[in-house]
């Protein structure tokens, strides 16, 4: 067997993968492999020609503590049902991840079908991952505004809107200026997003005062099914005030079958990871161990040093560390995503007492937002 990456002769293979192992739109494969995908963006097992096992490493920008880097969301890990029990995937993501630090992607994330095959891996917490059920009924901009802003004394309403894509890339772009975590989106993103929310069946409207005011916000809404029992399905709600949104915390979450509550994340490489990171104007020095149950050369003693919010780190022997921490609690640090206490209650991190303080200023918490599926 051999891992390379796909080329265009294998889209056909690729394609037939996706399929077999998901159940997505015929009209957004159409799109995603004809318009959206790079055949150098995939990496493939084969035996010989045939495609056993595949994954997508769809290149993206992230926010991470209000700076941008260039990442990575992995998407369509697939095995052929023949294949499967074999450790293919495993292997895969452990060069996949080889192959985005090679190429200066220190961070990557994806939204797991199953949350303890990632985490046994290395991937941390990244984000929540929420979709909300409306009160049956709900489907129309009256009912709308009255289940999402019903309690606040808003004064806005919701009126139909035949997906401006430009409006809504404004909206979405100021919305975020204030959010850790969202995903940079292209054209292209939200070309994919306006596709999938039309194959679905799903309706755009726009916050404003009235009609013809300048929209404060939108919701992107999928009609009732049976898997949400006849209920509305909130898909994204975005407003340039990030207080109007408190109207979410009366509606129920809803996780859609097939995915899970949680974004994962992960360092590809832990010096360049965090060397990357901003921090506050201090100076400290610390030795970290690290252990990664899948790329060996991340585990190890690391000496981190910052000099006026400046960080260096270099590889280290022979130190007693004052931190011991998984490469998984290491990205939940890292985003922000879990507090240092939070990772020591759970274990994911032991250190000397007095360093609590100093991991706090290093790593404060913070609430990341990302809602994206391709």
């Amino acid at each position: 067997m051999k891992i390379r990456p796909l080329n265009q002769a294998d889209l056909i293979q690729a394609r037939q993968l996706w399929e077999a192992c998901f159940h997505d739109h015929p009209a957004f494969l159409d799109w995603y492999f004809q318009t959206r995908f790079q055949p150098e963006d995939g990496l493939g097992i084969f035996q010989g020609q045939r495609l056993l096992c595949d994954l997508h490493l769809a290149p993206r920008q992230i926010k991470i503590r209000n700076k941008i880097y260039p990442s990575a969301y992995l998407i369509a890990l697939a095995t052929d049902p023949a294949f499967r029990r074999l450790g293919l995937a495993k292997n895969l993501l452990t060069y996949a991840l080889r192959h985005l630090a090679a190429h200066r992607r220190f961070f990557t994330f994806l939204l797991p079908f199953h949350t303890m095959f990632y985490t046994r891996l290395g991937w941390g917490i990244y984000a929540d991952h929420r979709l909300y059920l409306l009160p049956k009924g709900t489907f129309s901009g009256h009912s709308l505004s009255k289940a999402l802003h019903g309690h606040d004394q808003s004064d806005l309403d919701f009126y139909k809107n035949d997906a401006d894509q430009k409006l809504l890339e404004g909206i979405y772009h100021r919305a975020m200026e204030s959010r850790d975590g969202a995903l940079v989106r292209t054209e292209q993103d939200w070309t994919g997003l306006l596709l999938d929310l039309h194959l679905e069946h799903g309706r755009t409207w726009l916050a404003a005062t009235n009609p013809k005011a300048d929209p404060q916000g939108y919701a992107m809404v999928l009609p009732p099914s049976p898997a949400t029992h006849g209920r509305p399905l909130l898909r994204e709600l975005a407003y340039l005030k990030p207080h109007q949104t408190m109207g979410l915390a009366q509606l129920a979450p809803y996780i859609p079958p097939g995915t899970c509550a949680q974004f994962l994340g992960r360092i590809t490489n832990v010096r360049s990871a965090l060397e990357a990171l901003p921090y506050p104007l201090l100076t400290a020095e610390l030795v970290m161990e690290i252990i990664d149950p899948l790329l060996p050369e991340n585990s190890g003693l690391y000496l981190l040093n910052l000099t006026k919010g400046r960080m260096h780190v270099s590889r280290t022997m022979g130190l007693k560390p004052a931190v011991h921490c998984t490469i998984s609690a290491l990205a939940a640090l890292a985003t922000g995503s879990c507090s240092p206490q939070e990772l020591v209650n759970t274990g994911e991190i032991a250190l000397d007492d007095d360093l609590l303080p100093v991991l706090d200023a290093l790593f404060p918490p913070t609430t990341n937002f990302i809602n994206e599926y391709f």
